[in-house]
């Protein structure tokens, strides 16, 4: 078994005795679980930036469309599609990733402003809806773009401007606008978000500018949506609508943004195809000592049912500036995966940050760290224990290849599949090695990064007319892989999960082979007994012995 997997799979008789057991010279996992989603930007929009990302295990590329044309997001698109160009010719490997978009939703906005405003606490300003004031703000009244805000809002109301960098109390509505007091100060810029955590805005779910990003998106050919200002699930089946025939294929990821998404989680939760966490638009609207405990509840809802989600904002945020994390940081990214989340998400730390790809490597390493801590016996259990009422045979095949995996201390777990559903229900019920799954179809190869501990493979070679001899094929290629990125050794159980005959919906069967690689080739050969396998790998090396003793010899 190899040193990476025994990492892994070492676990005490109790959760505490785990803990107890972990040690600081003990090797991380080679093969991360959790996926990572980078946004790219000026800081990281070159060739070799995203050629390194990609090669220190980026997963999905973010283009955020708050801030950037699309002729930009074209460039990146062309940049990515280069670098797995390069690793292909480099390694002989098709690699892939996928790429998402993130709307900017519909949001409130202030005007620009006539100079530099910098409010103070104390300070009086004015949110005016008079258009006159569109190009004319200044530290005593800015613009608003939202009429109707003087009949949703009340005196002693909150507002946040900017992300939540200025907060403000209305003092007074009026007839054209708010007088507020501003509680916390600071630089105001110009088309700020102004954000309202207590109302309920009646703006369109999908305004003029996501219907344009989002045709673009389609036609750009993204795995992703994520989706901005989330509010009910009527929101999600009207991105759906838009999305239509042509986007159908767009899974759509719903972000918990706000108080009111918070309070329709589980609909929304229903409706989407994932979820995103953001924390820092959160943390403007709920106190914010109670974001972590958001946070865990999100995630285990999220991991009961099956659905990925995505941990995001202020992952590492001091390394815009520093080579390096605050501890601090360390601390709340591990606690991130031991909680449950299946992606996070880098931001301004690899968009705008000076060390994009020293980020991208420190992320990967406190990744494979945390996961050691996970105690799967009781994960396992428990997720089984979660699914009520009658299985399918999906869900079956699932919960068997996991407990097989944990029972025979398997190093891998293969699924052949082609829609990608079978190895995303293995995810769900988190075994402790990695989850290879293995298809010809490039956008399942794609879409499965969404999922904890699914490792992609595109597998190329036309399939045989003898279906027995093409899943042997397809298993042997997995082997392979997993032999050279260093995921297995001589002699590791294997479990694989597959179909009685071609085609989606048929996955009924679930085995346990051994690993076993001959001296002078890659080939893997797999035996049906472990017995077997060890009598030849012990074979294999006494042949060797007269040779080696030769050249010591000689």
């Amino acid at each position: 078994m190899s040193l990476s997997a025994k990492s892994v799979l070492k676990e005490g008789s109790t959760q505490l005795s785990h803990i107890c057991e972990l040690d600081l010279a003990q090797q991380a996992s080679h093969q991360r679980l959790v996926s990572l989603i980078a946004t790219i930007s000026v800081s990281s929009r070159n060739a070799d930036t995203i050629y390194t990302m990609i090669m220190r295990g980026v997963n999905i590329f973010r283009l955020n469309f708050s801030h950037e044309s699309h002729e930009m997001h074209s460039k990146t698109i062309e940049l990515i599609n280069e670098a797995l160009e390069r690793i292909h010719k480099e390694t002989g490997q098709i690699r892939t990733v996928a790429i998402a978009a993130d709307t900017r939703g519909p949001q409130i906005r202030t005007g620009l402003l006539d100079g530099d405003v910098f409010l103070r606490s104390g300070d009086n300003l004015r949110l005016s809806i008079n258009r006159d004031l569109y190009d004319k703000g200044n530290k005593e009244a800015v613009y608003v773009d939202y009429p109707n805000i003087i009949n949703l809002t009340k005196t002693g109301d909150r507002l946040f401007i900017d992300d939540g960098r200025l907060l403000l109390h209305i003092l007074e509505v009026g007839v054209d606008g708010l007088l507020c007091e501003v509680i916390h100060g600071g630089q105001l810029n110009n088309n700020c978000n102004v954000i309202l955590p207590e109302i309920e805005i009646d703006l369109p779910a999908v305004s003029e500018k996501d219907m344009f990003d989002i045709q673009f998106s389609i036609k750009a050919n993204v795995d992703f949506l994520f989706a901005s200002a989330v509010r009910s699930a009527k929101n999600v089946k009207e991105l759906r609508t838009v999305l239509g025939e042509k986007g159908k294929h767009i899974k759509i990821i719903a972000k918990m943004d706000s108080k009111i998404a918070l309070s329709r989680f589980s609909e929304i939760l229903r409706a989407a195809d994932g979820l995103l966490l953001s924390r820092a638009d959160l943390g403007t609207q709920i106190p914010i000592e109670k974001l972590f405990i958001t946070q865990k509840s999100i995630l285990g809802q999220c991991n009961k049912v099956g659905k990925p989600v995505i941990v995001a904002s202020h992952i590492l945020e001091s390394m815009r500036t520093l080579p390096h994390p605050t501890r601090a940081e360390c601390f709340d990214l591990a606690n991130a995966i031991i909680d449950g989340a299946d992606c996070i998400m880098l931001s301004s730390e690899v968009a705008i940050g000076s060390f994009p790809k020293e980020t991208v490597a420190t992320c990967d390493t406190l990744c494979r760290e945390a996961e050691k801590v996970l105690w799967f016996r009781d994960l396992f259990s428990d997720l089984v224990s979660e699914v009520r009422g009658e299985l399918d045979a999906a869900h079956s095949l699932a919960i068997a290849a996991v407990e097989t995996a944990k029972r025979t201390n398997a190093t891998l777990i293969i699924v052949l599949t082609t829609s990608g559903r079978s190895a995303t229900l293995v995810s769900k019920f988190r075994p402790r090695c990695p989850i290879m799954a293995i298809t010809r179809c490039e956008r399942t190869a794609r879409w499965v990064y969404l999922h904890r501990g699914v490792l992609p493979i595109l597998y190329t070679s036309e399939p045989s007319t003898d279906y027995a001899t093409d899943v042997d094929a397809r298993v042997q290629f997995a082997m392979t892989s997993a032999k050279k990125w260093g995921i297995i050794d001589d002699g590791d159980p294997i479990v694989i999960v597959s179909a009685w005959k071609d085609g989606g919906g048929f996955t009924n069967n679930v085995r346990v082979v051994y690993a076993f690689f001959e001296a002078d080739r890659v080939d893997c050969l797999f035996r049906s007994d472990r017995r077997h396998s060890r009598k030849n790998t012990n074979l294999q090396m006494a042949n060797r012995e007269p040779d080696d003793k030769k050249s010591a010899n000689a």
